[in-house]
């Protein structure tokens, strides 16, 4: 299911004096299976963006096209579009509001009208896939912690079975263990062969999961490549307000030093591997 953005424009408050224009003649493409990191300083469009791409905002200008169909053409049902492209909010309070999580996660399931049935099964499902405790379910989700939360969150789009999963800055706020636990979902559901867009300001986490990263600057895509093209441009991404993972910065001091290791690398485990076949390189004893 592609979904394609063409010289998509979106101004807030348009013709009057406090219009703003957010973004500015975007296009590109998402296909089926990718997983795409949005990356940008804030204040640069990443929100406004997202939010066109299941119709939660009608673009001043130019179109989002899912499965060859423009989403704003007559005739075309927003609802069913929400059904195949879920949003997870920044702040997942926003998104919570039942008495308890149980009915919260059931709320897109029911509005679609399945059976009660169906919608257990969507819910347990879900509660899986978050690997959320079905032990909650019986509980308000305003007495959760700020994972749970999120987990009940990102449950809630998952039972109404999308294609495309959407998450704006799904780890912040988050301690340690519950951001890798989050991450660790995330990946997941990408390697079962759902579309994920992640927006981030955590460049480790986009490097080490995206396989293509976009760049957004004051409204406009100024990058849209392979994860590791993108994340080896430092002064691209420096002047963008962005700092490149910590790994591809400690590769680029070490090869300013002239060790012969690579510049696209992007993980922990890809930085060991380089360090130590340069020592093995080098000689040095013990290299492990």
């Amino acid at each position: 299911m592609p979904i394609e953005v063409r010289n998509l424009t979106h101004t807030y408050m348009k013709g009057t004096t406090s219009e703003v224009t957010a973004i500015s003649g975007i296009d590109f493409r998402v296909d089926d299976g990718e997983f795409i990191g949005l990356i940008g300083a804030t204040g640069s469009g990443k929100s406004t963006l997202i939010q066109h791409l299941n119709g939660l905002l009608r673009p001043t200008a130019g179109n989002v096209i899912v499965d060859g169909v423009d989403i704003w053409s007559k005739g075309v049902s927003l609802k069913q579009i929400r059904r195949k492209i879920g949003l997870v909010f920044q702040y997942p309070e926003q998104q919570v509001f039942e008495e308890t999580v149980y009915d919260d996660i059931a709320f897109g399931p029911r509005n679609l009208g399945f059976s009660q049935t169906e919608t257990e099964e969507r819910v347990k499902k879900a509660c899986t896939l978050v690997g959320l405790d079905r032990d909650l379910l019986s509980r308000s989700p305003f007495e959760l912690s700020g994972g749970q939360v999120r987990r009940v969150a990102i449950a809630g789009i998952l039972a109404i079975q999308p294609k495309v999963l959407i998450l704006d800055e799904p780890t912040a706020g988050l301690d340690p263990k519950g951001r890798a636990e989050i991450l660790d979902n995330i990946k997941q559901l990408h390697e079962s062969g759902m579309t994920v867009i992640l927006v981030s300001h955590n460049m480790d986490d986009v490097a080490r999961l995206c396989e293509r990263v976009m760049v957004l600057d004051r409204g406009k895509l100024v990058a849209d490549g392979p994860a590791r093209e993108v994340f080896s441009q430092r002064e691209f991404l420096e002047s963008m307000k962005l700092k490149p993972p910590e790994v591809t910065v400690l590769m680029e001091k070490l090869r300013k030093r002239g060790w012969a290791v690579r510049n696209d690398v992007l993980t922990v485990e890809e930085a060991h591997a380089e360090i130590v076949k340069e020592l093995r390189r080098k000689g040095v004893a013990g290299a492990v």
